[in-house]
């Protein structure tokens, strides 16, 4: 859950030079604090927990994105992993490369939900053990294909204590855009930046709150 942070000691002057440089580069003053907050973060904490909330269309082009950027994983010393349903493009090529599937069998995500969802979440606590994850979890995506509020529901559970690591939240284009603008929004905004894939181009973005005013200046 986002919470609001007030910074003091800054002066008219800084402040009006960090506005300068946020509309020079068409973002917000609060994704430039964010942004640095992230990085001071990851400086300071030799084991980060974050999860990036991936919206795509595409599995294989997800697929794509995790192998382009595994050997970086590996030299990170991060622990990768995946879960994904049966016939998934996941399973042949991460295995391949090495990647744990933690996937729990058998998949019977169709017939309980939310007793399947215990047990993959146990499954992904003892692979959190074994060292901080590069992970992704597809059945996430195939949980949210059937009931949004579900996967809400575990976003909240899992953001109150992440598994140490990077772990991707894959969520398909389509059931974002058919959920609530208020569950939409809370899911960004537990994410937040958050990343849209297009092909095999990655897009990162940030959420701030606007006053409409704002519409009529340059």
């Amino acid at each position: 859950m986002a919470k609001d942070l007030h910074i003091r000691n800054i002066d008219e002057k800084e402040h009006s030079e960090l506005s300068k440089i946020a509309d020079e580069m068409g973002v917000s003053v609060n994704s430039i604090v964010k942004d640095a907050i992230d990085k001071w973060l990851l400086q300071k904490s030799d084991v980060p927990k974050k999860h990036f909330l991936l919206i795509y269309d595409d599995d294989k082009a997800v697929v794509e994105l995790l192998k382009s950027v595994d050997k970086i994983a590996q030299e990170q010393g991060l622990f990768r992993a995946f879960c994904a349903p049966p016939n998934h493009p996941s399973k042949k090529t991460l295995t391949k490369l090495g990647w744990l599937d933690g996937t729990v069998e058998p998949y019977t995500l169709d017939e309980d939900p939310k007793k399947y969802a215990e047990k993959l979440g146990k499954e992904l606590s003892k692979i959190s053990k074994k060292g901080p994850l590069f992970g992704i979890d597809f059945v996430l995506a195939d949980i949210a294909s059937s009931s949004f509020a579900d996967a809400m529901q575990i976003e909240r559970d899992y953001d109150k204590d992440p598994f140490p690591g990077l772990v991707f939240c894959p969520y398909k284009a389509q059931d974002v855009m058919s959920s609530s603008v208020a569950e939409a929004m809370e899911l960004f905004l537990m994410h937040d930046p958050f990343y849209i894939l297009k092909d095999n181009e990655l897009y990162k973005f940030h959420v701030t709150k606007e006053s409409p005013h704002k519409l009529f200046l340059n």
